[in-house]
């Protein structure tokens, strides 16, 4: 069975580095103790004392390593960013695109709730921290390259409109599907909580969306909007204003 829970699938790492050196052992160990601290508090009131103390180590210790809490923070968050598919089984065999892309949400919704606080932190410091908004850019543009292979594998409607379409229509979808988690499980106070014992619920509403978008036909798909130019824009208003009133 996938684990999914970060500290957990460096747990699993660390298990097999037994014969791996002690430096790559104890920055295993520093990241586990982030990873573990920050599903129970934020990163503002997250220390580098908790951190040393959660690992077993020295106070000292923790600045062989990293200069401060921002970049211990900043590494795992990249390492779960970048860990989050490999963290599930290959969907290339998949036959069936709405069952790929069910196998996709479900395997997101189970990392997102049991990961609540790394994405947590991910989505404050996203806002404001320009090193957590790059990690981030780079996430989700990995999977919008993805999405677009996908679709133009299996051939959908949207797969025809043109490229700079297809990654405004991702990326609006995957904005959608981060808000709807939010309010389900990674708000202070989730306006959704009620939702967050029935995964598959919210797994068969996120893959509801996404194959609308990209699968069901529709005008966007048949006949891409065209820029609006000055030309355009002017004779529009010579037609309404030349209509009685």
């Amino acid at each position: 069975m996938a684990v999914v829970d970060y500290a957990r699938h460096l747990d699993r790492q660390l298990a097999e580095l037994r014969s791996a050196r002690k430096v790559e052992r104890t920055r295993l160990r520093l990241e586990i103790a982030t990873a573990e601290l920050l599903a129970r508090t934020t990163y503002a009131r997250l220390t580098v004392d908790e951190i040393t103390e959660a690992a077993g180590l020295a106070h000292g210790t923790f600045y062989r390593y990293y200069a401060g809490k921002h970049e211990i923070v900043l590494a795992v968050l990249r390492g779960f960013l970048g860990s989050i598919r490999g963290m599930r089984e290959s969907l290339s065999k998949v036959a069936d695109p709405y069952e790929a892309i069910h196998a996709a949400n479900r395997h997101y919704v189970e990392v997102y709730r049991h990961n609540v606080g790394l994405m947590r932190c991910l989505l404050t410091l996203r806002t404001d921290d320009p090193l957590v908004a790059e990690a981030g850019s780079q996430a989700d543009a990995g999977l919008v390259a993805r999405v677009i292979r996908s679709i133009a594998r299996f051939g959908a409607p949207a797969s025809r409109l043109p490229l700079r379409q297809q990654e405004l229509l991702i990326h609006a979808v995957i904005g959608t599907v981060d808000a709807l988690l939010r309010k389900v499980y990674g708000a202070s106070e989730p306006p959704l909580a009620r939702f967050a014992d029935d995964p598959e619920a919210i797994t068969r509403a996120l893959t509801d969306i996404w194959f609308r978008a990209l699968y069901a036909p529709g005008p966007a798909a048949a006949a891409p909007i065209a820029p609006a130019t000055a030309g355009s824009a002017a004779g529009a208003r010579r037609k309404r204003a030349s209509r009685p009133a």
